[in-house]
């Protein structure tokens, strides 16, 4: 528990910070070549993330999430999946992916363990999300969301709203992800990167739903448990409540009272908070020689010193300097 009685419950783990897509509001092109990926050695090893996960659910961790960069091309996912799900404690695995990868992984993904995946979808026009993924197929990410609902897994889609890019596919998406099976979701738009990923006007929570309301009807704010729930807030039709959308609106409609999370980096740096670029790195205690009591204390410190809010301001300024390909949303 943090020093403004939040408790943290659900832990997301860059398992690396490399990633086959460059979407814009992730890694925009103008950063490209002043990225650095980190070297083999530096990243966390499949016995340092299942220790350190061993260690988070002693502490009360009951929900990890797998990101990255792009998880799958984590050589070893699905084992590093099992090993995770295998932890006494831990009651949900799940991964953030660009879904490349998830037509031959899903059912895999599924046998060792994991219970759903957040799959990126920004735009149903294939020129499109080729552009804003920079390298991304359209087609090969709905065949692996069909895949993931066929190997059982819980799929929600995630769009980045943006002006002048897919502001006018918004119930568009919800149509094609209900038509699916799976959940649409919306984020709003953050300045990370020292706010050189802010290129556009802010669509906001209230105009997503406006946006949806106007094709699919009156949206009502949907109930649940969420003891483990990420930062996404429900609403579902008032027509018919089966059918769901999620939005992200860290912009916005903040959501910081009650952030349940921590994130831990592909080379073992713990984050308490997105929006802010201090950190503390469990992996220098680990390759000290440390005692799972010196992690402890060092994850302690982290929490202990957990921010009340985020700085994102709309016009660009109040992020942090990290990127978003490292530290995986």
């Amino acid at each position: 528990m943090d020093s403004f009685a939040r408790r943290v419950r659900y832990l997301r783990i860059s398992v690396t910070d490399r990633c086959n897509y460059r979407c814009s509001y992730c890694m925009p092109v103008e950063l490209e070549d002043q990225l650095v990926f980190q070297p083999r050695a530096a990243v966390l090893t499949f016995e340092e993330i299942t220790r350190l996960v061993r260690i988070f659910a002693g502490l009360g961790v009951r929900k990890v999430r797998l990101t990255g960069g792009e998880p799958t091309i984590r050589k070893g996912i699905v084992e590093l999946v099992r090993q995770v799900r295998d932890v006494g404690g831990i009651e949900q695995v799940v991964m953030t992916t660009n879904g490349h990868l998830l037509d031959e992984l899903a059912a895999p993904l599924r046998a060792a363990g994991l219970d759903a995946v957040n799959v990126s979808l920004d735009t149903l026009d294939p020129a499109r999300f080729h552009a804003v993924t920079g390298r991304g197929e359209l087609a090969r990410v709905l065949a692996g969301i069909d895949a993931a609902i066929a190997a059982g897994l819980d799929v929600k889609t995630n769009a980045v709203a943006m002006t002048g890019v897919n502001d006018g596919e918004l119930a568009a998406l919800c149509t094609d992800a209900w038509a699916r099976g799976a959940t649409p979701r919306f984020i709003e738009h953050m300045p990370m990167s020292g706010g050189a990923l802010y290129h556009v006007a802010q669509i906001t929570a209230q105009a997503i739903r406006d946006a949806i309301e106007a094709v699919h009807g009156r949206l009502t704010v949907a109930g649940g448990d969420r003891a483990d729930a990420g930062p996404a807030r429900y609403w579902q039709l008032a027509a018919d409540p089966t059918r769901r959308v999620g939005i992200i609106s860290a912009m916005t409609e903040h959501f910081c009272d009650d952030c349940n999370r921590l994130r831990l980096t592909a080379t073992g740096d713990l984050h308490a908070c997105l929006g802010h670029d201090d950190a503390t790195s469990l992996r220098d205690v680990l390759r000290a020689g440390g005692s799972d009591a010196d992690v402890v204390a060092a994850i302690d410190r982290s929490v202990t010193g957990k921010r009340a809010g985020h700085d994102f301001a709309l016009d660009g300024t109040g992020g942090p300097v990290k990127h978003m390909i490292g530290i995986g949303g």
